[in-house]
């Protein structure tokens, strides 16, 4: 790969000089990008004398790689829009949010953060300082495709309260941008997360569809069925911009504090991984054999009602007839649930994430002799309650009975999978947790233990 990038780049955009070679000096930028290293690291790898010298390499090789290499992978130019309909658009997107139109561009939108450091010049610190994250810092806006290609890249843009997404969105299409609105037609469709809010009646102005997660109302506490199904539609097409943006940030320039002396080039350095990545990395989603049969399972289950949800309400309007619930080990309780493989809890969960936050949790819940206690009502042996402890917080209680989240998937994870080989839920990270000294350990009596086991407010409960 290296070597096809320095192939890209023709001798007389890069001189031989006494310090380096053209190669030395693609070299040089690369390792700053990817290790994060300082000018003055460089300089003691690649034997130069000082950091003005290394400073003008790392310059000649930036301007040399975005003229040469950067505008054949990256931005509008670059690639046609029907063959991002063709080769970089699922057909589980097409089925689920595009109407199953053959005709129609799906693109992502999304800003990432770039922290920089704290600056002593007043504006500069308080046009880049973020409230939200509580930092200084600049924000590129990336544009993929479904399947997680990168389209293009715009900014950095400043990140104060005049510089949301929904903000740089606007500059995006009023600007036309890098020919965004060019590039797009009216009816393509625009899949954005809620921080773009305030801009979706400008994007539909001209005439784009947009595809946005729904919003709690006020009275609300949580999402309705046909919300949350609408949501989830949503976030399985989205994930791959965020998967992007990690992908970025693997490289350590992006990853730590960017020193001041160094914005004006990020919004280059930027360009430059992002290219490489659609040159020298695979796209996201590569097999999409299965995507009629999963859009299909998706579109019915999400006209279905939650049958749970329904019977449990029903059940808190009547408290004369509230459920008995019985402690008991699951392995004993449900002798009859159905064992599955891996791939069929995939099928089950629609995806991987639920089943890899359900192994954590599942962990945890697994007293020392291996029980996974679960509570069975007396009158609905079908029906089954457990106690899943939040990942984020002790005193936080949630709802959950919409979907299958990652606490219904650890129970069953455990019940179908897990229980028949305990191999599964051997964790490392506990002899990590056990090496450390907990300061709440102690005898003496004191007011703290008025927070007993019994108070479950940390509790949540999920319904299966």
């Amino acid at each position: 790969q290296f070597n096809d990038l320095c192939s890209e780049i023709p001798p007389s955009a890069l001189r031989d000089t006494d310090i380096r070679t053209p190669r030395t000096a693609i070299a040089c930028l690369l390792v700053k990008l990817r290790l994060g290293l300082s000018h003055q690291a460089l300089c003691t790898l690649f034997s130069v004398e000082d950091k003005r010298k290394m400073t003008r390499i790392l310059d000649s090789a930036c301007t040399a790689i975005k003229k040469y290499f950067v505008q054949k992978h990256l931005g509008f130019d670059h690639i046609e829009r029907q063959k991002v309909i063709d080769d970089h658009t699922r057909p589980l997107a097409k089925i689920l949010l595009g109407d199953n139109d053959p005709s129609k561009a799906i693109i992502i939108l999304d800003g990432t953060y770039c922290y920089i450091q704290k600056s002593a010049n007043n504006l500069l610190q308080r046009r880049t300082y973020s409230l939200h994250k509580g930092k200084p810092l600049v924000k590129p806006m990336m544009i993929v495709s479904s399947d997680g290609y990168i389209i293009s890249v715009m900014g950095p843009f400043l990140a104060d309260g005049r510089n949301n997404d929904a903000e740089i969105t606007k500059n995006m299409i009023y600007n036309n941008k890098q020919g965004f609105t060019d590039w797009l037609r009216p009816g393509d469709l625009v899949i954005v997360d809620r921080g773009f809010r305030d801009c979706i009646p400008d994007l539909e102005k001209f005439g784009y569809k947009t595809k946005m997660p729904c919003f709690l109302n006020k009275d609300q506490s949580q999402f309705t069925t046909s919300q949350a199904n609408e949501t989830r539609l949503i976030t399985k097409i989205r994930w791959v911009i965020e998967s992007a943006n990690g992908r970025v940030k693997q490289w350590q320039f992006f990853n730590k504090i960017i020193p001041n002396s160094m914005i004006e080039k990020i919004g280059d350095y930027f360009e430059i991984v992002c290219a490489m990545i659609n040159c020298y990395r695979p796209t996201f989603i590569q097999d999409t054999s299965h995507d009629n049969e999963i859009a299909e399972k998706m579109l019915k289950l999400a006209r279905e009602t939650n049958k749970i949800k329904d019977y449990v309400e029903s059940m808190k309007n009547k408290p004369a007839k509230k459920l008995k619930w019985i402690a008991m080990d699951a392995a004993d309780a449900i002798s009859d649930f159905p064992k599955m493989s891996f791939k069929k809890l995939q099928e089950l969960t629609l995806g991987i994430y639920q089943l890899k936050q359900a192994r954590s949790y599942t962990t945890e819940h697994v007293s020392p002799n291996g029980a996974f206690m679960v509570k069975v009502a007396n009158e609905r042996p079908d029906l089954i309650r457990a106690q899943v402890q939040s990942r984020h917080k002790n005193s936080t209680k949630y709802d959950v009975v919409v979907g299958c989240c990652a606490h219904i998937a650890s129970i069953i994870y455990y019940l179908a999978y897990a229980r028949y080989d305990p191999t599964h839920l051997q964790q490392r990270a506990f002899d990590y947790y056990n090496s450390i000294t907990d300061a709440q350990d102690y005898s003496e009596l004191s007011d703290t233990e008025s927070e007993n086991s019994d108070d479950d407010s940390n509790i949540l409960y999920s319904l299966a």
